[in-house]
């Protein structure tokens, strides 16, 4: 078991991917002292973890616009071209995927996304090339990556130009902040999604020192402890298993069915079964060294997961990735974002229209 440690600084930054360094930077060029945690390495977290020397997975989508699909005999697959409307093109992937493998096949990609791969997304390569796989000759096996709160809408609300949030000296960027004022309600891992990774980044490190400066720093004001659940249970304690309640976090976040096929009957059964094992941590869970680690992890998925199926009830309609086979259509009243919060009692409301006027 590792010690603890013990650190100041003017700055604390949670997390080692592109907008976490960024953060480091912009704040030690101001001048504040910059600590910067990440319970991984520096560079393998946010929407640099593929660009790492020791990650296969890539989730870099463009070359797939070029891909024919088919099962582990080697029939071709019905699969509706990308875009296609109605996630017609992810549906019939996740359908294939649960009676077995599927594999793509890019040799009849266009000269020219061939030629020009390496030049548009250098990334996207990377990861075949490591596994001796010739992306435009081999057939290789596939799957669709639920990839959670990481790389989606949603996030901790910005409350002001500096990247603030409405929690005090708390500010927010990368994947940890929400960006739909840029990317609207779908959203990735390109474009202007990892202009927001590294802008944010930079504003958010900026204003955190600058906010240092004004305020100094107060080592002698007592740190409250305000975690809770996994690691103050609010009954008798016990030591659950970390991971017995992650299969259904999955299953009602990340999961096909979950995720492609979304109704209100499926919602409520999913916050229920989500519920049950937020309450478990919440009343009993406790452990000690690495295990307290997991647990807490399990408690900020379960947390996450509340407040995902709470939006997706909350949301009586069908809008960018989100889609409710019950509520096929899009509700003009309903343009405006959800904010969701509350542990002991989850609450969804609209965003204030004064606030995203704020946030813009």
């Amino acid at each position: 078991e590792a010690a603890p440690i013990t650190r100041s600084a003017d700055v604390l930054i949670i997390g080692g991917g592109m907008a976490a360094c960024w953060a480091a930077i912009m704040a030690a060029q101001a001048g504040a002292e910059v600590l910067l945690v990440d319970k991984g390495f520096v560079g393998t977290s946010g929407v640099t973890a593929t660009g790492g020397p020791n990650h296969w997975n890539s989730t870099r989508t463009l070359p797939y616009f070029a891909a024919r699909f088919f099962d582990a005999e080697g029939r071709e697959l019905d699969v509706p071209p990308p875009m296609s409307g109605e996630a017609a093109h992810l549906r019939a992937l996740a359908r294939a995927l649960e009676a077995g493998p599927v594999l793509a096949d890019l040799s009849d990609a266009p000269d020219a996304l061939k030629q020009g791969l390496r030049r548009i997304q250098p990334a996207s390569l990377a990861p075949f090339e490591r596994k001796g796989i010739d992306l435009f000759r081999d057939r290789f096996p596939v799957r669709l990556f639920g990839e959670g709160t990481v790389r989606g809408t949603g996030g901790l609300q910005i409350v002001g130009a500096g990247c603030e949030t409405n929690v005090p000296n708390l500010y927010a960027a990368g994947d940890s902040a929400t960006r739909e004022l840029v990317a609207g309600a779908t959203s990735g891992g390109g474009a202007q999604n990892a202009a927001w990774a590294l802008t944010s980044g930079r504003i958010a490190g900026a204003a955190a020192a600058a906010h240092a400066r004004r305020t100094g720093r107060r080592g002698d004001t007592p740190v409250l402890a305000a975690g809770t659940a996994g690691l103050r249970p609010a009954s008798t304690a016990r030591l659950p298993d970390a991971g017995e309640g992650l299969p259904i976090i999955q299953a009602a976040t990340i999961g096909y069915d979950a995720a492609l096929w979304r109704c209100a009957d499926k919602l409520v059964r999913h916050r229920d079964a989500v519920e049950a094992v937020w309450r478990t941590i919440a009343d009993h869970g406790r452990a000690e060294g690495l295990g307290a680690v997991a647990l807490r992890e399990q408690a900020a998925m379960a947390a996450c997961a509340r407040w995902i199926v709470a939006a997706a009830l909350a949301r009586d309609e069908s809008r960018g990735m989100h889609m409710r086979i019950d509520r096929p259509g899009t509700d003009p009243a309903q343009q405006s974002r959800l904010l969701v919060a509350g542990l002991d009692h989850v609450w969804t409301r609209p965003e204030r229209p004064a606030a995203q006027e704020i946030a813009a």
